[in-house]
């Protein structure tokens, strides 16, 4: 080959390493490409919205990289002014107030879902905007018979969305992440918690104890997994004067029956026989219950509270969401899913007879993208106890005749109220409006009462509705016609006899349930 020619031949080739290699910088120096975000479902017309879209970061490991703060030793206020066995309970409330009337701690968990990162998770309520400055936690663990102490920066999160509106001067409620040292330096489970302005807080007697389903001798980082029991149903706070026992124990009778192996009670104000039940259900540890206050200078009495809550919703809403992230929190390594719900509802499957069942299609049918979801959503049908009372047909009177032959009663000494109803409007609820949900205890951060609100992985998607063939939440109450248009909702009903499956089951476990009451001192 002649010499111009090699050398041409030369040029081209060092021209295309050169080219070659700026690109590869120029790749190396730009940043990573991020999918666009999965969106969540538009807002519902008439429904709460649900939400904000999930957050892709670059992974999950760097997202918790990012959020990770360093712990600082605290040194000599272990055991200053400290009773050992049992943190500070202020008289007469479960709250702890550690910024004055801004800042209030409900409870306190211990989080070991993602593995290298353990936590504790503090749900509280701030009232209004908390002053500017950093938050700290302030952690006590047992080490050696000592009692030693660590503080890093808090990150916070309100349990609620900016859309959903709200005042300056407004409660709503906050989780509170504290990081955990990363080096394994605290060995031992942490035994308390302190949030609020300043770092190693030196009073740990004003604190909040740290709830955990491990042995408090368990090694934080033994790793040992829990069995888990499936379904715990969450109630929030129960405020009425009558006395509701006999459908009480129907309520949860019947979800013992579909599934539920645990229930969470919160109270206000209940008719004595009320706690007799849940004293009965206790006993047997089928129920825990908590008496519930609201914080700050939110009223307390019975009838000022429920004049309040009457006149002002949101709050209302808002301080509902303290129980349920309660009740998650509480049950994270225990059971697999849990189940905020009204005792005027039941979710009931029409193809299967249990939730089991029902969500073990359910992977059957997503495959691998079943754990894509926090949450599993049930669509709405409201159960009109007007439309029990209206046979239109003598179908529909057939259907009331058979309900009535199961559970062996009439209808106004019915000791089965509601649940196993038959007639019901032909409109479901649309996806996102009055749903309920199975809520992932791995997959979820904070819960709202119809559905995961925020997750722990964020591109984790909130809620997967299931099929309304496949199951229909039972909304069994009257039409309220400030919020329903309940004359066009009842022109159109339907028979469903999906509930009349337990009737027989249901009607000998009440039987059951009712002896015991009665033998109760």
């Amino acid at each position: 080959m002649p010499v111009a020619g090699t050398r041409r031949l030369c040029r081209v080739g060092l021209a295309a390493v050169l080219v070659t290699a700026l690109c590869v910088l120029t790749l190396l120096d730009s940043p990573p490409r991020l999918p666009d975000p999965p969106t969540d479902l538009p807002p519902t017309p008439g429904g709460e919205p649900p939400g904000t879209r999930s957050i892709v970061a670059y992974s999950w490991a760097r997202r918790l990289a990012l959020d990770y703060r360093p712990t600082k030793q605290c040194d000599g206020n272990g055991t200053r002014e400290m009773a050992l066995n049992a943190a500070y309970k202020p008289p007469g409330t479960k709250w702890l107030e550690t910024i004055p009337g801004q800042l209030f701690l409900y409870s306190a968990h211990l989080d070991l879902r993602v593995a290298g990162y353990p936590s504790i998770r503090v749900i509280g309520v701030k009232r209004g905007t908390p002053p500017p400055s950093t938050l700290f936690c302030t952690i006590w663990y047992r080490e050696h018979g000592r009692t030693r102490s660590v503080s890093v920066e808090a990150l916070v999160s309100t349990i609620w969305l900016n859309e959903w509106g709200g005042t300056e001067d407004s409660y709503t409620g906050v989780l509170v992440n504290c990081q955990l040292p990363l080096d394994g330096s605290i060995r031992s489970q942490p035994s308390w918690v302190h949030v609020g302005l300043n770092g190693c807080h030196a009073n740990a007697s004003h604190s909040l104890t740290t709830r955990s389903e491990f042995a408090a001798d368990e090694p934080l980082a033994s790793g040992r997994k829990r069995r888990r029991q499936q379904f715990t149903l969450c109630i929030k706070g129960l405020d009425f004067d009558e006395d509701i026992s006999h459908r009480l124990i129907a309520f949860v009778e019947l979800h013992r029956i579909l599934g539920a192996k645990l229930f969470y009670f919160y109270v206000f104000n209940v008719h004595e026989n009320v706690l007799k039940v849940l004293r009965l259900y206790e006993r047997s540890n089928v129920v825990r219950w908590f008496a519930l206050d609201l914080p700050g200078d939110l009223p307390n009495e019975k009838s000022a509270r429920r004049r309040f809550f009457r006149e002002d919703i949101w709050t209302k809403r808002r301080m509902e969401l303290i129980p349920y992230n309660h009740c998650f929190y509480e049950n994270l390594h225990r059971s697999e899913f849990v189940v905020p719900i009204d005792i005027d509802e039941a979710i009931v499957p029409t193809r299967r007879k249990t939730w089991h069942e029902l969500l073990l299609d359910e992977r059957g049918k997503l495959g691998r993208s079943f754990k894509d979801f926090a949450s599993y959503s049930v669509r709405n049908a409201y159960f009109f106890p007007e439309l029990q009372n209206k046979s239109q047909s003598d179908q529909l009177a057939g259907a009331d005749r058979r309900r009535r032959q199961l559970v062996g009663r009439g209808r106004s000494a019915d000791p089965y109220p509601d649940y196993l109803d038959t007639m019901r409007t032909a409109s479901i609820s649309p996806e996102g409006d009055s749903v309920k949900s199975f809520v992932s205890t791995r997959r979820a951060l904070t819960v709202h009462n119809h559905y995961a609100l925020t997750t722990l992985n964020p591109s984790t998607r909130r809620a997967h509705h299931l099929d309304s063939n496949d199951v229909l939440k039972h909304h069994h109450r009257a039409c309220d016609s400030r919020h329903l248009d309940c004359d066009l909702l009842m022109e159109d009903v339907r028979i469903d006899e999906s509930a009349l499956r337990y009737a027989d089951e249901l009607k000998t476990r009440m039987k059951i349930a009712l002896a015991d009451l009665n033998a109760l001192p």
